[in-house]
């Protein structure tokens, strides 16, 4: 009886011995999707994550905050392993599917031929921001120092986090900059006291220029994946972040298309136009508050409104900024002009001649349709501190004012009459940079400033939730180019 049992037992030991092998090899053979439906949901969630997390890593390393990095850093190490993990799945070996960086059509594989283009873009894409992570952990160390250390609350101590990803903590390590007074004009020709005595300068914001080499890895990551999405279903939303936040800044600082629609008549009319008059914090942000220098407070594209270009090749702008509730004039070199409200009187109705204006007196009429900027910068300087304190001059009495001043309140949907005066000063005169001989046969083209006078009217149609006015504007009237006839007294000659 024993005997019989080791019979048995035995031919069986040996066919489980001879299947083990076998079983083995099956798993060195790729597995594949049991159903091809499986892929493209979790495809076009990893082709999504990757298009944000490029553009992730973009805005950080242009950035100022190390949490940022951090962050970007760690969410890249977690989506290469997940991308990795989704292409095993479909098709273990993918440098045999993906020759190059393109498909090979003759390996056999259950995936149809859109799946392998969007299946070799999504692996030669990560294999492409591998590098990433080494390059975002060296710009680690160069923000470390740029923060200061930010305080711990006694009272509560379960704001920590929040202390950390507020970008209003984001402080300088350096002497905070006090609160200086209300800016004047640039003083030009003549020593002028700082506001604050002995105080050098405001905190110098760092420069940060994203490596060399992140750049053209992350575009060539980001092509890779946007070159296949033409090929994914019909129902699926992927959408591009980098268009996105274009449209965030056109949110932050532009016009939303429906309001350029609702005012298109208006607008196919010569001399008009449509813009947003911003915050005048917008334009000059906190010192104390760490930013990049190298990127503008306000993009280029959506600074003051061109008005036109005049004969002496200056392009002028509505110059108009918000500060206190009040529309005001800014006041940079030797700009300046004033500002009257004109009452709820339509764009349209309002005359050359300005006859048709109840609101404006006579004297403003005549101030606005009549004043001539004077030729010289010391009488220039004085004009522009007449307008901008509302003085016309020092010690009289009764105190005489100017009949309009550089702000005006404001008040939705009614019209307001603006004579801006711009001069765009050489650098010479702004920098104070010597002449040298050579130079001095070149003194009329060094010292050539274009310039511009425009009577302009303006409504505010709409306000923003950040403070901010969308405006409609009119060219009245185009005055001849205003001249400075004593800048060379202004400039050093060697």
């Amino acid at each position: 009886m024993e005997k019989l049992s080791l019979v048995l037992v035995l031919p069986l030991s040996l066919s489980l011995a001879l299947l083990a092998p076998s079983g083995a090899n099956t798993q060195n053979v790729p597995q594949q999707p049991s159903t091809t439906t499986e892929f493209w949901p979790e495809a076009e969630e990893l082709v999504q994550q990757q298009l944000n997390l490029i553009n992730w890593m973009q805005r950080a390393l242009t950035g100022t905050d190390e949490n940022q990095v951090k962050g970007a850093r760690r969410q890249l190490f977690l989506h290469l392993g997940k991308v990795e993990q989704f292409l095993k799945v479909q098709y273990q070996i993918p440098q045999f599917l993906c020759s190059n960086g393109t498909v090979d059509a003759n390996i056999p594989a259950n995936l149809t031929l859109p799946q392998r283009q969007v299946y070799c873009s999504l692996y030669t894409s990560t294999q492409q921001l591998k590098p990433m992570m080494e390059v975002l952990e060296r710009r680690l160390p160069m923000l470390a120092g740029l923060t200061a250390t930010n305080p711990i609350p006694q009272d509560n101590p379960s704001s920590l986090n929040s202390l950390h990803t507020s970008p209003n903590s984001r402080l300088p390590r350096v002497s905070p900059a006090p609160d200086f007074p209300k800016p004047e004009p640039l003083v030009i020709g003549i020593p002028a006291k700082t506001p604050i005595a002995d105080y050098p300068a405001p905190p110098f914001q760092p420069a940060i220029a994203p490596p060399r080499e992140s750049t053209p890895t992350l575009t060539a990551a980001r092509e890779k994946l946007l070159a296949v999405l033409p090929v994914f279903p019909d129902s699926t939303k992927i959408i591009d972040p980098g268009e996105d936040w274009a449209i965030l800044d056109i949110g932050d600082y532009g016009l939303l298309p429906l309001e350029r629609q609702r005012y298109a008549q208006f607008l196919a009319q010569p001399n008009r136009g449509i813009t947003r008059v911003l915050l005048a914090q917008t334009y000059n942000p906190d010192p104390n508050r760490l930013r990049n220098r190298l990127k503008p407070p306000v993009p280029e594209e959506f600074s003051f409104a061109a008005l036109g270009e005049t004969p002496s090749g200056i392009i002028s702008k509505l110059a108009i900024e918000i500060k206190d509730g009040n529309f005001q004039i800014p006041t940079p070199g030797l700009n300046y002009g004033f500002i009257a409200n004109l009452g709820k009187i339509s764009l349209d109705d309002i005359e050359t001649n300005l006859e048709n204006v109840s609101l404006l007196s006579p004297q403003q009429q005549d101030l606005f349709l009549n004043y001539l900027p004077p030729n010289r910068v010391e009488a220039i300087q004085i004009d522009q501190r007449r307008f901008l304190t509302g003085k016309n001059g020092i010690g009289l009495v009764p105190q005489i004012s100017p009949p309009a001043s550089t702000q005006s309140p404001i008040i939705l949907n009614n019209t307001y009459l603006v004579r801006l005066v711009q001069f765009q000063l050489p650098e010479a005169v702004l920098k104070k940079e010597p002449i040298t001989r050579a130079q001095r046969r070149n003194l009329p083209d060094i010292l050539k400033t274009p310039s511009s006078d425009l009577l302009v009217v303006f409504q505010p149609v709409y306000q923003r939730l950040d403070g901010s006015y969308t405006v409609l504007w009119r060219v009245i009237e185009q005055f001849p180019d205003p001249k400075i006839e004593d800048l060379y007294r202004y400039v050093e000659i060697e």
